[in-house]
């Protein structure tokens, strides 16, 4: 039974992505920890989120790399559940060519005004209102 509608999830998704904050979510069940870099919709028009997933589960697998695990993934947002802010490091590792997730992108956490570019590194951005407003309205 899903507990909170796509436009919520969208919309705490999009806050993470400006805050440069993770957030915790079950994705088919699963737990994840992600940070949202890329939002918006795929070829046939659904919305799509493309993360670093740097904790949780994955039927496919995560990694292990030196720095622990991760890997990127293109998450279907209507399969998102229980999505929460949480505090933390924001987790990133380069990317290996362009992503095919998301076209055209509504929103590029690498790309925002005062953001250090995406370069693999932990890293976090200074908050804006409107993302702060956002999570606000998100949160009640």
């Amino acid at each position: 039974m899903r507990t909170q509608s796509w436009d919520v999830v969208y919309s705490l998704l999009r806050s993470a992505a400006a805050q440069k904050q993770p957030v915790a979510a079950l994705y088919d069940g699963l737990p994840r920890w992600l940070c949202p870099h890329l939002l918006g919709k795929n070829k046939r028009g659904e919305l799509r989120a493309f993360c670093y997933q740097g904790e949780g589960e994955s039927e496919s697998g995560l990694r292990t790399l030196p720095e622990g695990v991760g890997g990127w993934r293109c998450l279907a947002v209507d399969k998102l559940t229980h999505v929460e802010l949480r505090r933390g490091a924001w987790r990133t590792e380069p990317r290996t060519g362009q992503q095919h997730c998301i076209e055209p992108v509504d929103f590029d956490a690498d790309a925002q005004t005062g953001c250090e570019p995406q370069n693999g590194q932990y890293g976090s951005c200074r908050s804006n209102k409107r993302a702060s407003k956002i999570r606000s309205v998100a949160i009640e």
